[in-house]
């Protein structure tokens, strides 16, 4: 019993110390990290028409571009997950869980937010170096 906890707690220490771009959350959705190195520009802008229900609301969208070798990840990561609810976390936050409907080529992204302070706390946590 002693060396069965032994190595299941070795094996979580090793898990939580790995840096793996994609892994299995506890809510069984694949996640894609992004840390703030890995984005090399991020703005917020306001946008209108965005939500189909309510064409007028104003939302706010942060524009992420990827560094390279992230975007190559990126590109992999939607590939392997076409029809597919997914996490997308920044540092150790769940921002977004976005069903991936087709590869996504770009190593950009967007991520939409009702609240302009939630956009730019996301925007805030990409641009620290």
């Amino acid at each position: 019993m002693k060396n069965t906890t032994l190595s299941l707690l070795l094996v979580l220490f090793v898990s939580a110390c790995s840096h793996k771009t994609e892994s299995v959350t506890t809510a069984g959705l694949p996640e894609f990290s992004i840390a703030a190195g890995d984005a090399v520009g991020t703005s917020v802008e306001t946008t209108t028409g965005s939500v189909p229900a309510s064409p007028t609301q104003a939302m706010y969208m942060v524009h992420v571009e990827l560094s390279g070798a992230k975007g190559a990840d990126f590109r992999k990561f939607t590939k392997d997950h076409v029809g597919q609810q997914v996490q997308i976390v920044v540092g150790t936050k769940v921002v977004q869980e976005p069903m991936i409907a087709a590869e996504i080529v770009s190593p950009k992204m967007d991520l939409l937010y009702s609240s302009k302070d939630e956009a730019q706390s996301v925007a805030d946590l990409l641009s620290k170096k």
